[in-house]
């Protein structure tokens, strides 16, 4: 993962595919990173309603040749109110993820 800076918050858990989960930030972040630690693709939401409409959305692959770490990061600045989350969600089973956001500064 390349670090960008800023205050890291970490979350390792699984995401239910029926019901997904909601990632509160304690703040808001400017980098995310989502690995991907189990065997079901994980879908990552930057809103409420596209995480209840299921669209709009990241997929996180499965480690493989391909992507040797099962990983996605980029720049994602959240703001307050609909993008102060982030939603997870695993496509055909539970997904066993790992997230850090750095927070913004400045």
């Amino acid at each position: 993962m390349t670090v960008r800076g800023g205050i890291p918050f970490v979350v390792r858990d699984t995401a239910v595919t029926i019901t997904g989960r909601v990632v509160n930030l304690p703040f808001l972040i400017n980098s995310l990173h989502v690995r991907n630690k189990g065997a079901v693709v994980c879908r990552l939401y930057f809103t409420l309603a596209d995480f209840t409409a299921d669209e709009n959305f990241i997929e996180i692959p499965v480690a493989s040749t391909t992507y040797p770490y099962g990983e996605w990061s980029g720049p994602v600045e959240t703001a307050m109110g609909p993008y102060e989350n982030v939603y997870l969600r695993g496509v055909a089973g539970s997904a066993n993820i790992e997230l850090v956001a750095f927070q913004r500064r400045g």
